[in-house]
């Protein structure tokens, strides 16, 4: 078993994330949409909690100008690393200075002084996420050859629709209070989830049609995975903060043309076959 590093990236569940997700190459026709991205650094908080009027100094070449107005604006508590949301932007109004859109829900540090960042997103409570995993063509066997995440260890179990994360690879969890955002638990909770691949794999045909991948050109470029919360209905709880990582690197499951089935299987994706092409089973 060997490791290979990769770029994830996070995406709202919509119907054009869909249809790329569900291709062979996990590209589809279009751009992807609604990315849910880290936070952007905008300086450091000087004053204004007790109003609607943040002002704030530049943090090296960042300030105010690289958020953007709809951001929800969070500080860094500079004791204890949490994300807590202070509100969300309504106008940029300077380099060093933004208007909410009410009086923020929290007080910073100004000395030392608490990063400030800005982010457009909050998932709803009933909300499952896409992530998207880039491949690794070669890699150290060869240019015929292709690197996938191997999920069999992204779960704790081998069952590929109730199996949950194994959270040494990637883990969700709740860092405030429920029903307070801007609150820190005191311990962090995890919080379980399944994990639900969606790329629909191209098969071979006649004495290849349980293999995959009949030529190097259908190799795919991303894996696409759903992971749902196994909560009770699936939901989160409401107005409370969660922190969502992944490991870029993991272990690889280093496959060529005309994959069989079972090795897909074994590794954790979630496909069955029909005819000559695969279907996804439901993981949610």
């Amino acid at each position: 078993m060997s490791n290979y590093n990769s770029t994830v990236q996070y995406f709202r569940v919509n119907a054009n994330n869909t249809a790329i997700a569900t291709s062979n190459n996990g590209v589809g026709t279009s751009a992807p949409t609604e990315e849910i991205t880290a936070p952007v650094l905008g300086g450091t908080y000087v004053s204004g909690a007790s109003t609607a009027i943040i002002t704030g100094a530049a943090s090296g070449s960042q300030d105010f100008n690289d958020l953007a107005e709809n951001q929800y604006l969070y500080y860094i508590n500079s004791t204890t690393g949490a994300y807590v949301l202070m509100g969300q932007i309504e106008t940029i109004d300077s380099a060093t200075q933004v208007t909410l859109y009410a009086t923020s829900l929290a007080t910073p540090s100004a000395s030392p002084a608490d990063n400030l960042v800005g982010s457009y997103f909050l998932i709803t409570n009933t909300e499952s996420i896409y992530f998207r995993i880039a491949t690794e063509i070669g890699g150290t066997a060869g240019a015929n050859r292709v690197n996938l995440p191997d999920f069999s260890f992204w779960r704790t179990s081998s069952n590929v629709t109730t199996g949950v994360n194994n959270p040494g690879i990637t883990k969700l969890e709740q860092i405030s209070n429920v029903g307070f955002p801007v609150s820190t638990a005191a311990s962090v909770q995890n919080i379980d989830f399944t994990i639900q691949t969606m790329n629909v794999f191209t098969a071979g045909s006649g004495a290849n049609s349980s293999n995959y991948f009949p030529n190097t050109t259908l190799f795919p470029t991303y894996i696409w995975i759903k992971i749902t919360p196994a909560t009770t209905n699936n939901n989160l709880a409401s107005k409370t903060m969660y922190r969502l990582t992944t490991e870029e690197s993991f272990p690889a499951l280093n496959i060529g043309i005309n994959t069989p089935l079972a090795t897909l299987q074994t590794a954790g994706y979630n496909i069955t076959q029909t005819s000559t092409q695969s279907n996804q089973t439901s993981g949610s």
